[in-house]
């Protein structure tokens, strides 16, 4: 009889057991938050800030060697995205993103990069992230292999983060869709120029540890490009002032009778 109790209490309390671990292992397994992303979250506020603006800075030169230059290229290290995400994005581009999604960040490995992000859902936190192997198909067409989907430590369906995070960029004017190759979902961005910009290519996309460089050329024989021009005279004169010169005329001298009507040229 005691034996047969015994059994019954290691039984149930290893029911309890289970019924208390599991849902624990699965709460601590998609709240989990990976090393990196930690590292990136955590970047002190100083150092964002001036990685931020080194970030935009380069972007403007990016920017204007585009409309100028015939051939162009750029590279951004993954902290200088990551300051301007934490600093820029939040501030003057927070509608771009889905309400559930926070603090995204990236992390730039050989031929790969790592996309992560805070999905708030069902009262959980968890950070997705994303991998993928980004090339160039044609001119401008980005195409990301994602090789693995996680919240936490657990896989994910690609289902249940791309049709969200798709529908909302579509939403924005993102020429984006996805599909199956080889079992893997690809993602394919698409850009499409307005018809004065149809003369920017994106022809390279390089992922190298840390760092991203883009490529490209322009042609200047599209018209896209208007030379510069200067300001007007108004716009002048009303950044620079005229200066009061006070004109001293010349004494009068008498001029002979004969002489004041011969061809003479106006004094200046």
């Amino acid at each position: 009889m005691l034996k047969m109790l015994t059994k019954r209490l290691i039984r149930t309390g290893t029911f309890l057991g289970v019924c208390v671990s599991v849902p624990s292992a699965i709460w601590f397994s998609l709240t989990y938050q990976p090393s990196y992303y930690r590292a990136m979250v955590s970047l002190p506020h100083e150092q964002r800030e001036i990685k931020a603006k080194h970030f935009l800075a380069q972007s403007l030169q990016l920017r204007n060697d585009i409309r100028n230059e015939p051939s162009w290229e750029a590279v951004f290290s993954d902290q200088e995205v990551n300051a301007w995400l934490a600093e820029d994005l939040v501030t003057h581009f927070a509608d771009q993103l889905p309400p559930e999604i926070h603090d995204p960040r990236v992390l730039f490995e050989m031929n790969r990069v790592i996309l992560a992000f805070q999905l708030d859902k069902g009262g959980i936190q968890s950070v997705i992230s994303v991998v993928a192997r980004p090339r160039v198909p044609e001119g401008n067409t980005v195409e990301l292999t994602l090789e693995k989907i996680r919240a936490g430590i657990l896989p994910v369906p690609a289902d249940n983060v791309l049709d969200r995070i798709i529908d909302h960029a579509r939403r924005h004017g993102v020429d984006v869709q996805w599909r199956r190759c080889d079992g893997y979902p690809v993602v394919v961005l698409r850009y499409t120029p307005n018809l004065s910009r149809e003369d920017v290519q994106l022809e390279e996309l390089d992922i190298r540890n840390g760092q991203i460089r883009l490529a490209g050329h322009s042609d200047r024989t599209k018209g896209a490009f208007e030379p510069p021009r200067l300001p007007s005279r108004k716009v002048l004169q009303s950044t620079f002032p005229r200066r009061n010169v006070q004109v001293v005329e010349p004494p009068f001298e008498s001029v002979p009778e004969g002489d004041r009507f011969r061809s003479t040229s106006p004094t200046s």
